[in-house]
């Protein structure tokens, strides 16, 4: 397969790269045989061979960015299109999009057949270890003491979806997290307040964009109760109007977010979830 490289290279492409071709092949890796991530695999694998040539004299940073960002995209690109054309999601194992680490880590990198890598530090719970507090969530929420908290959890898959270039979905997961924040906070005010059941389910069954339309000193008003605790105004605003109307675009009108936008999403979302807590 040959590409044009700024035909699939988008996100940060590499200017000494741009009108070059890009050629992408596939093989077998038989059974049995073992790669750069030290698993022997009992089933037939495929490898993915991304080359391109160019007679410009490349910088570390540009290598760099083709060989980790830009091989990256082309293959979730590659991922994308051939589930949105076949439905299958799984091979002899889950296909599933990759990550910067997974190509940091497994992928075999050369330049003039040399082998070349970033030696990026890693992060793991052996270099970073859990506090105490911490620990002790772990602990909670694994042996069901606590329950998961579904706003941290569609967060971090709204990241996740990022970081592997599944852009709509990470728009979709942040602003599910900021609508369901919104709505436990207000449904436990109301209660407070003595509402009724069902007009506190009536308030829960609103889409965010109606929820995010009552102002103070409308109990169902978020700034009712945060207008006085700093950057709650600028955040608020921003749900209101970059992250809702693409949360809209995206869900109703099939909007393909592009790595900026899910980016920016992801930003609203984690900072106004640090202010309204």
């Amino acid at each position: 397969m040959t590409v044009q490289y700024e035909d699939v290279c988008q996100e940060a492409p590499v200017a000494e790269l741009i009108g070059q071709q890009v050629e992408v092949a596939f093989s077998c890796r038989p059974a049995g045989t073992i790669d750069k991530s030290e698993w022997t695999s009992i089933m037939v694998r495929t490898t993915i061979a991304i080359s391109v040539e160019t007679e410009e004299v490349l910088s570390d940073r540009s290598k760099s960015g083709f060989a980790i960002r830009d091989c990256l995209e082309i293959i979730n690109k590659i991922i994308s299109a051939y589930q949105a054309t076949t439905r299958q999601i799984k091979n002899a194992g889950y296909i599933l999009p990759l990550g910067t680490s997974d190509m940091q880590l497994f992928a075999t990198i050369r330049v003039n057949g040399k082998e070349f890598r970033d030696c990026w530090p890693g992060h793991s719970i052996f270099t970073a270890p859990l506090s105490i507090g911490d620990a002790e969530k772990v602990d909670r929420y694994l042996t069901g003491q606590d329950a998961l908290p579904l706003v941290r959890v569609f967060l971090t898959n709204g990241m996740l979806s990022l970081e592997r270039g599944q852009y709509p979905a990470a728009v979709l997961q942040a602003a599910t997290a900021v609508e369901l924040r919104v709505t436990q906070v207000i449904s436990s005010k109301l209660k407070t307040a003595g509402s009724s059941e069902a007009d506190i389910r009536k308030y829960e069954d609103k889409p965010l964009g109606p929820k995010l339309d009552h102002s103070p000193p409308d109990q169902r008003a978020l700034a009712t109760y945060y207008h006085d605790v700093s950057g709650f105004d600028s955040a608020f605003e921003k749900v209101r109007d970059v992250l809702k109307p693409l949360r809209n675009h995206v869900a109703h009108r099939g909007h393909l977010a592009s790595s900026r936008e899910a980016g920016t999403a992801v930003e609203i979302a984690t900072t106004f979830l640090g202010i309204v807590v």
